[in-house]
């Protein structure tokens, strides 16, 4: 995992240097100033690339593996996680957790 930013407060000052180091355009798209982001690179276990951004004042997230579209859902900073609208559970390095409903009991 590659961190890109950490915490970041997005300002209209800075808005066009942090832009400009998402790579999938529709995290950028979804980035405005007055938001704190953190946005990370990793690779899968299968070799894909993949990125995560955060929105840590909204508490959602996406994800977006290899070409496709970002996946948003909640994030939990509690749990460092994020749980799409599909019910599975991804932590910030992008590997897959539990679906909702299947983790086991204890």
């Amino acid at each position: 995992m590659r961190t890109i930013c950490k915490q970041t407060l997005i300002t209209p000052r800075n808005y066009p240097r942090i832009a400009i180091r998402i790579v999938p355009r529709d995290q950028r798209d979804a980035i405005r100033p007055g938001i704190i982001i953190s946005h990370y690179a990793f690779t899968t276990k299968r070799g894909q690339e993949g990125y995560l951004i955060i929105s840590h004042t909204t508490q959602r997230a996406g994800i977006c593996v290899a070409d496709g579209r970002t996946e948003w859902g909640t994030w939990s900073e509690e749990t460092g996680t994020l749980t799409p609208d599909s019910g599975q559970l991804y932590n910030r390095r992008g590997e897959l957790g539990f679906e909702l409903g299947t983790q086991p009991a204890g």
